[in-house]
C-alpha cells in the first residue's frame, strides 16, 4: 500500500479492455500533467507515422516533448510487427531508468506484449524497477496477467456500441 502522503512515489496506471478510450484517456492525463509542468514522454507502440490529432498538437504545441511512433500500424498489414516492437522497448527500457520527467506513456504496450513480441515477464520487471518516482501509464487491450499483477491502478474500458459495428470508419479529430 502506497503512503497517500507521498507525492514523490511514482504509479503504474493500466488502462486495458475493449471499448474505444484506452489512448484518448492517457492523453488527457498527459494534457493534466502539462498544466502543472511536467515533463512527459509518449511512445505509441502500433501506431505508424500515420498524421494524427495527437501527434500534431503535441509535436507543434510541445516541441520539446518525446513523441514517438514505435510500430506500423495495424498489425494485419505486413511487415515486421515484432521488430519494431523489440526497437520501441529498447527505447521505452532507457526512458524508464533515465528519463527525467515525471510521466511516460506506453501506448498499446499491452497489445504487443500480448501478442508476444516483448516478453511478459521481462517486461513487468522493467515497469516494477523503473526509475523512482516516474509515473508510467500502459494502455492497450488484453493487458497480461503480469502487467495487471504489477500495476497500481487498473481500468478496464468496456465496449458497448461502436460505430465500426455499422461500418463507419474511424474519424478524424475523434479517433486520430
Amino acid at each position: 500500500m502506497l503512503d497517500e502522503n507521498n507525492q514523490d512515489t511514482g504509479l503504474l496506471y493500466n488502462l486495458t479492455g475493449d471499448g474505444k478510450g484506452k489512448t484518448s484517456s492517457a492523453l488527457g492525463m498527459v494534457i493534466r500533467a502539462l498544466g502543472w509542468n511536467w515533463k512527459v514522454a509518449v511512445l505509441q507502440f502500433m501506431k505508424s507515422d500515420r498524421e494524427t490529432g495527437e501527434r500534431n498538437f503535441f509535436t507543434t504545441h510541445f516541441p520539446d516533448m518525446v513523441f514517438a511512433e514505435c510500430g506500423l500500424g495495424f498489425s494485419y498489414k505486413p511487415g515486421d510487427h515484432s521488430g519494431a516492437a523489440q526497437e520501441g522497448w529498447k527505447y521505452a527500457k532507457q526512458l524508464l531508468q533515465e528519463f527525467d520527467g515525471e510521466l511516460l506513456v506506453l501506448d498499446e504496450l499491452n497489445i504487443v506484449v500480448s501478442r508476444g513480441y516483448i516478453d511478459a515477464a521481462e517486461v513487468a520487471e522493467a515497469l516494477k524497477q523503473r526509475r523512482p518516482g516516474l509515473n508510467v501509464i500502459i494502455t492497450g487491450r488484453y493487458s497480461p496477467q503480469e502487467l495487471l499483477d504489477v500495476s497500481d491502478l487498473v481500468s478496464e474500458v468496456k465496449m458497448i456500441r461502436h460505430p465500426y459495428e455499422n461500418g463507419i470508419q474511424a474519424r478524424k479529430g475523434l479517433d486520430y
